[in-house]
């Protein structure tokens, strides 16, 4: 990145590129956590999201189940997406639609056992993952980033509709 903003500078200097220092480092990190977290969840036989989905089921500890409205707003994704996905973890057998008792005309989805022990096992790993690449930074530099991470992703997300902030 420090080469990228250095040519620019060299080549282009009426082109403020000091945002690179930041943003172009997160999109690479990105690129980079997203490649590691799919090698860690292949042994499960799963795909981020699918992970997503289970984990975001799974940590809502409702027994019987997570209206798809909540999924798709925690998973960030459209209502047709969302049902793309619950479509694909029912027919693979890891969660099951059922009727929800507060409201006869909506479903809710739950984990099959078989679910939740894959979203348990797959859940450990990727903690004990992710935990080793963030302990590459020290506990101060962690809650600093943290912090820096949260108020700039505040800026996008307290401005949506749906107020899908933190």
């Amino acid at each position: 990145m420090d080469r990228f903003i250095a040519e620019w500078n060299a080549s282009h200097p009426d082109i403020d590129v000091h945002y690179l220092a930041t943003l172009g480092r997160i999109l690479r990190l990105s690129a980079h956590l997203r490649e590691a977290v799919d090698g860690w969840l292949k042994p499960f036989g799963l795909t981020w999201d699918v992970f997503d989905l289970l984990v975001t089921i799974r940590r809502s500890g409702a027994s019987d189940g997570v209206r798809p409205t909540a999924l798709y707003d925690a998973c960030l994704l459209s209502s047709g997406a969302m049902t793309n996905r619950i479509d694909r973890v029912e027919k693979a057998g890891l969660a099951v639609r059922r009727p929800d008792p507060d409201d006869r005309r909506a479903t809710r989805v739950a984990l099959t056992r078989r679910g939740a022990v894959l979203a348990d096992k797959a859940m450990n790993a990727h903690a004990a993952h992710s935990r080793d690449i963030a302990d590459r930074l020290t506990a101060a530099e962690q809650a600093t980033l943290a912090h820096l991470l949260r108020k700039l992703l505040a800026t996008f997300e307290d401005e949506m509709p749906n107020g899908r902030g933190e």
